[in-house]
């Protein structure tokens, strides 16, 4: 998955339901394998980019989002929307 702040001023910390992901690369460089690590979080800034690799446990539906409560909400007015998407991961 990569994740991209293409926004104006806003730091997001993604979030992966399901365990953690390994985070491969920064900004499009490459981490070294030595010094890649495992996070279930990472506060994408504007600008910025990060490639992690994510297996899911089981299958089943899984929530990848901003952990800013109202950017997920599109500014607290339920419904869905703003920075979230579900993985369906199939048996």
């Amino acid at each position: 998955m990569r994740s991209i702040g293409t926004n104006n001023g806003f730091i997001h910390p993604m979030h992966i339901h399901g365990g953690p992901f390994e985070v491969v690369a920064r900004d499009g460089e490459t981490i070294p394998e030595s010094a890649r690590f495992l996070a279930d979080t990472v506060n994408v800034g504007p600008g910025q980019r990060y490639d992690v690799v994510w297996e899911a446990r089981r299958p089943g539906k899984w929530l990848i989002h901003c952990h800013i409560g109202h950017h997920t909400t599109n500014n607290n007015v339920e419904g869905g929307g703003g920075l979230m998407v579900v993985i369906d991961v199939q048996p």
